[in-house]
């Protein structure tokens, strides 16, 4: 079980998030971190794809819509994918939410649907809690065991 994170940021807040996800995807398989880039083709197979950064004025940062509009058809058609943001802790109509604009992005590429979706939340300084970076943690992990669970009924299935 292969997991591959991606994310964006601009204070740090939200590479923090990415590294708890892919430490709590470890539990399952391997998982690696690395920020967003424009032309991404992800070349390299992943069984998880979980993509990710801050919500800033309702909307994804630059270089998150940079990475989404050249995202390749082929990068996650097919595969199970997720999506995270950062934001403040305010009602989502009032603070926007990066995720759901990853997530649809990523479904119209071709991810498995649905693209779950999570916003960790991150105080005015910007900071997170350790209690957000922990459920971050739980988050990656359960993720990782659904798609792992989901490829071995797949390969059982097959083998009969």
């Amino acid at each position: 079980m292969r997991t591959i994170v991606l994310f964006a940021t601009r204070h740090g807040t939200t590479r923090r998030v990415a590294e708890a996800i892919a430490d709590g995807a470890r539990a399952v398989g391997t998982a690696e971190v690395r920020p967003v880039v424009a032309g991404e083709t992800l070349a390299e197979r992943a069984d998880l794809v979980i993509v990710g950064g801050p919500t800033e004025a309702h909307r994804i940062t630059a270089d998150m819509l940079d990475f989404l509009q050249t995202l390749s058809p082929d990068a996650v058609r097919g595969r199970r994918a997720a999506a995270f943001d950062t934001r403040l802790h305010w009602p989502q109509w009032l603070s926007g939410s990066a995720a759901q604009t990853i997530g649809r992005k990523l479904e119209r590429v071709g991810a498995r649907e649905p693209v779950p979706t999570e916003s960790f939340f991150v105080t005015a300084e910007p900071d997170i809690t350790p209690e957000e970076l922990e459920r971050a943690g739980v988050w990656g992990r359960t993720l990782a065991e659904q798609v792992s669970a989901e490829l071995a009924t797949t390969t059982t299935s097959a083998g009969r």
